[in-house]
């Protein structure tokens, strides 16, 4: 039996037995005595005992708790003696050597070494860490510099080596950081050479001076080739500010060992403290020192404003830290509810929630009911994962501490894991349903009736996927009604997309004098593969017709090629001969949209010198080329108090102004007109579900912008025309050009077959259509779901994605 004692050493308690106890005191008096002559001793002696418990701590394990006078010994021959100083003291102690029987005994062959015994766990390094300890753990792990994982971490994150990852490594690093335990035990190599911030050799943030030590060279070359670098694009001001937040400070008397990369012993600890008190001069010349001098009177404000701005800092810090978790537990939380909504609704689980559910623009309902419930499930389970991901992360900013286990983290991690095999598995086939284009073409004949016919359209229960393109011609045979149809459809092959436009049907059926055209395509059992339907509906000529007003909302390239508008059709008779289409009963002096129904209410307004023309709000407007300046609003004597017009510069604004539920309330309300008279127009801009023409201009650059459900007729001349459509705009170009340039996004779409230019770059983003006709050079970008179809014999050169497609019409 052996008396052991409790000692305190390092903030840690050890138990060791006597006999240890009194080799350990004695060493350590010996050492306290030969430093106490040191300034810092205090200092010093600290950073050894931290030293010596981080020596005891790897000499501890499951079977083994007790420090014994052979770990004194390891220890003493390990850190030194003051022996190897000048000047020794006789009183310390000398480490009795090992015999080889000892060492034997102690370690018999036929045993398991402990590193076999006991695997290596990953653990984070709360020690040591600058966000979550997940780069200091892996670093520890495998026995390198924390640095240099954290570099390559965000070498990774932004780009770097490759393109595409930072999503990828930001989730990974979540996972880790939530999967991976903390450990603020971990044993430091001391081995190991690291890098540091210096804080002898420092004159903004010891960056320059770490790195001298790590490799050996000057400070003053680091420093100037940092202030060579601002005046070289900056690169190096950015690697310096990286640098010197991911790089620990050199404090301790042992961390500025480390840097140097030498061993912690008593013989190192006093010869660098003795280096550190004998400063030597003269090491930096004029030049350096000036060179210099700015950023070391940085250095001295930055040090006065952290001592005066330190606890307000700390606070915004903290304030700062508890909003960005409170956002991204908010974040999280919708996300989530959101993703379980949109499943819900695509399984057809959601019952009353599909009248509040909507995908935009995209046909994202009728896309996600084509495919299988593995599919569906998988989207959902990766996208589920991240934003718990999120969620969870929030809470750990908030709280400081772990709100899960790694058994919970893990299987997260592994059911993502799932989720993404699972889409691995599903999208080819998917991709593969949607690769080839195929076109199915279908005729009908109808009797001819005696009356006045009437075309009226029939609106479905669904309208998010606009399928349908209505047009009506005249043609000679006086027996009979023809409608053309032409079904496009996608296929894994063009036979079977061929099939898949069979398979849906357009429906429009004839009730006496009446026509009915539906508002969609009927799918019934097929499946869904971007079908639409252009359908033209010949009347013979002469035969007296009228057309219902909501058939604008499928009708295309009919009324604006013969000079009317939507405003025109309601009540009025139409015929067709071979000169085109007439309107029999319009006023040709003043038509009324059907919109609303205008009073007789008119201003007008005094402006004059614009080129540029902005209309924000519902507005039926009509932009014509003249020789001179007009601007005339019709409608509504209280509604035209509202229209707010302004000037500037060369822009006229006119917006409907205070009353923001007008647009909401459109119809319940008497609409607005508006009529300009211009001579030059170089910009348009129409956003708010407006409608309008623009007539008969000439330039050299016109940009027109058409957002929020506009529909824009324009009959240009332009040698530079460039189009914007957003939301689902829609755009109809007659007359030529030499450069057309057009963004599309959304489910927008752009008729210019009647625009001949030489040259065009389309670029069609979400459900988007372009038509285009060009003479020379086409370049085309198609994403999403979106369609580029091109007349003419220009070169082209395409780039397509996802489920889109570019090709001759």
């Amino acid at each position: 039996m052996k008396k052991n004692i409790s000692i305190n050493i390092g903030g840690i308690i050890f138990h060791i037995e006597e006999d240890g106890y009194d080799k350990l005191k004695n060493y350590l008096d010996s050492i306290n005595k030969y430093f106490s002559s040191f300034e810092d001793s205090k200092e010093i002696i600290d950073d050894i005992e931290g030293r010596i418990a981080e020596i005891f701590l790897s000499k501890l394990e499951e079977g083994k708790q007790i420090i014994t006078p052979e770990d004194v010994n390891d220890l003493i021959a390990t850190m030194g003696t003051t022996k190897d100083f000048e000047a020794s003291i006789e009183s310390e102690p000398e480490p009795e050597p090992k015999k080889e029987e000892e060492k034997a005994k102690e370690e018999p062959k036929d045993e398991p070494k402990d590193s076999y015994e006991k695997a290596k766990r990953l653990y984070r390094d709360s020690k040591r860490k600058v966000i979550g300890g997940v780069a200091a753990g892996i670093a520890n792990y495998f026995g390198i510099d924390p640095i240099w994982v954290r570099l390559l971490m965000l070498a990774f994150l932004f780009n770097i080596f490759f393109w595409g990852l930072s999503g990828f490594i930001f989730l990974t690093y979540i996972i880790l950081w939530i999967a991976i335990p903390a450990s603020d035990k971990l044993e430091d190599d001391k081995a190991i050479k690291k890098l540091f911030r210096s804080t002898d050799d420092r004159v903004l943030g010891g960056v320059s001076g770490g790195i001298a030590s790590y490799f050996g060279t000057d400070p003053v070359v680091i420093r100037v080739l940092f202030v060579v670098s601002i005046f070289l694009g900056g690169a190096g001001l950015l690697a310096y500010i990286i640098l010197w937040i991911i790089t620990p400070e050199a404090k301790s008397i042992t961390e500025k060992m480390q840097m140097q990369g030498e061993p912690v012993t008593i013989s190192n600890i006093e010869e660098n403290v003795k280096k550190s008190l004998n400063v030597k001069e003269g090491e930096e010349n004029v030049f350096v020192k000036i060179l210099l001098f700015p950023f070391r009177l940085i250095a001295i404000i930055f040090k006065a404003l952290g001592e005066i701005l330190g606890p307000l800092l700390k606070f915004s810090i903290e304030a700062l830290r508890i909003a960005v978790g409170v956002f991204l537990v908010f974040l999280g939380f919708v996300l989530m509810i959101c993703f379980t909504i949109s499943l819900a609704v695509l399984l057809g689980v959601g019952g009353a929630m599909d009248a509040w559910v909507h995908f935009g623009d995209f046909p994202a309902q009728e896309l996600f009911s084509s495919l299988s419930t593995v599919a569906i499930i998988s989207c959902y389970i990766t996208s589920m994962v991240p934003s718990l991901a999120i969620l969870l992360v929030g809470l750990i900013v908030i709280t400081k501490k772990k709100v899960t286990s790694a058994f919970v983290a893990w299987g997260l991690f592994g059911l993502w894991l799932l989720g993404m095999i699972g889409l691995a598995v599903s999208v080819p086939s998917i991709i593969r349903n949607y690769s080839v284009e195929g076109t199915y073409q279908e005729e009908r004949r109808f009797a001819l009736n005696e009356g006045i016919t009437e075309l009226k359209f029939n609106e479905l229960d669904w309208d998010s996927y606009n399928s349908v393109d209505l047009k009506i011609r005249g043609h000679e045979d006086s027996a009979v009604y023809l409608l053309e149809l032409e079904f496009d459809a996608r296929g894994y092959s063009r036979t079977n997309a061929k099939e898949n436009g069979e398979a849906v049907d357009y429906v429009v059926t004839q009730e006496g004098d009446d026509f009915y055209f539906d508002s969609e395509i009927t799918f019934g059992d097929a499946p869904f593969r971007f079908q639409d339907v252009e359908a033209t509906f010949y009347i013979p000529y002469g035969k007296v017709f009228r057309m219902d007003y909501d058939l604008r909302k499928i009708l295309r390239n009919t009324l604006w090629m013969h000079g009317y508008n939507a405003g025109d059709m309601g009540d009025n008779d139409w015929v067709f001969d071979e000169d085109g289409l007439r309107c029999l009963t319009c006023d040709n002096s003043k038509r009324k949209s059907k919109r609303g129904a205008y009073s007789s209410d008119s201003q007008s307004y005094e402006f004059s010198d614009f080129d540029e023309v902005v209309l924000i709000s519902l507005f039926d407007f009509q932009v014509t080329r003249g020789n001179n300046y007009a601007v005339r609003l019709e409608g509504d004597d209280d509604d035209l108090d509202e229209v707010y017009l302004q000037q500037n510069g060369d822009e006229l604004e006119i917006r409907y102004g205070r009353n923001t539920d007008w647009w909401k309330n459109r119809k319940r309300r008497d609409k607005i007109k508006v009529f300009i008279e211009m001579p030059e127009l170089e910009y348009l801009k129409a956003t708010g579900a407006c409608e309008g023409e623009i007539r008969n201009f000439e330039g050299s650059d016109i940009e027109l912008d058409i957002e929020g459900a506009s529909e824009v007729w324009a009959d240009l001349d332009a040698e530079n025309l460039r189009v914007d459509l957003t939301g689902a705009s829609e755009l109809i170009l007659v007359g030529r050009g030499t450069d057309l340039k057009a963004d599309l996004s959304g489910a927008s779409e752009l008729d210019a077959f009647n625009f001949i230019v030489e040259d065009a770059n389309i670029n069609a983003n979400g459900a988007s259509t372009a038509k285009v006709y060009v003479k020379n050079e086409l370049e085309a970008d198609a994403s999403g779901a979106s369609k580029v179809r091109y007349r003419g014999d220009a070169r082209v050169s395409s780039d397509s994605n996802g489920l889109s497609s570019i090709r001759k019409d």
